[in-house]
């Protein structure tokens, strides 16, 4: 299916789906760019669309899952309907021959249930893939992480730094292992890469008591049974009055540009 489409990324549905509470979909039809195609679960088929294509079905849908790599063959003998975070949409880029793969909000190693550590990583370093994210999650382990993908033969680059220093909230400096100018993104060679793209610091949350009222959210659904990062997500958006939402959907789309100005080399 890669072959036959200009793009050669796609991009999980996870946030898209879950994640951004005061973003509703002619918003997010807006301001989404026409070359970035999604992929989810529907009716256990994968799936590689366009926006439209996704919003359409997902607002027909009332019962979606939240799929990882971990999950998302389980899901595909179920039939279920699934919005795919980044470990499960490196499987379907693996499938069908994607190599690269964009996201938002990275998971890692964390106090959470499915995040002590979250298949996000492992799915990177055991696939030749490059990965576009902003940053691991604020609630994570964000040097631990880090560390764990080095340790593990993923490259790390950072766009325009060589830091990465949070997600929606301004954090203390982890180092990556080279910064990138726009210019550089064609000097990436093939392999397991990690690029984070973030958010400018004038546009993240500065009240850092919503963090923490957003972990406690996640505990609590965690509690519940339900995923964490739906429910720390709804918080923060309550708290910032949107905001949250709005920048969450902003860094998604801007990591398509990056992942369209890629061109790999061949691992030599």
């Amino acid at each position: 299916m890669a072959a036959q489409n200009a793009a050669n990324f796609i991009v999980e549905t996870a946030l898209l789906g879950q994640g951004l509470f005061s973003v509703n979909s002619n918003q997010i039809k807006n301001l989404w760019p026409d070359y970035a195609l999604l992929t989810w679960l529907q009716k256990g088929r994968m799936v590689v669309g366009s926006i439209e294509e996704f919003l359409h079905y997902k607002n027909e849908t009332v019962s979606w899952q939240r799929l990882d790599g971990l999950t998302l063959y389980e899901g595909m003998k179920g039939g279920v309907d699934g919005f795919l975070t980044a470990s499960a949409t490196i499987v379907v880029a693996r499938d069908l021959g994607y190599p690269i793969v964009v996201s938002a909000g990275l998971g890692g190693i964390g106090d959470i249930i499915e995040e002590q550590l979250c298949f996000d990583l492992p799915a990177l370093a055991e696939t030749e893939i490059t990965l576009v994210a902003t940053s691991p999650k604020d609630m994570l382990d964000i040097p631990g992480t880090i560390d764990w993908l080095h340790k593990n033969g993923v490259k790390t680059f950072g766009v325009g730094t060589e830091y990465c220093d949070g997600y929606v909230f301004v954090g203390a400096k982890t180092q990556l292992m080279q910064g990138l100018s726009h210019d550089e993104l064609g000097l990436i060679v093939r392999g397991h890469n990690l690029i984070l793209n973030p958010i400018p610091h004038e546009k993240r949350l500065q009240n850092t008591d919503y963090l923490r009222e957003a972990i406690t959210a996640g505990k609590l659904a965690e509690q519940n049974g339900e995923p964490y990062h739906p429910a720390a997500n709804r918080r923060l958006d309550e708290l910032s009055q949107g905001w949250s939402s709005i920048i969450q959907l902003e860094s998604l789309i801007a990591n398509t540009l990056v992942a369209r100005n890629i061109k790999l080399y061949p691992n030599r």
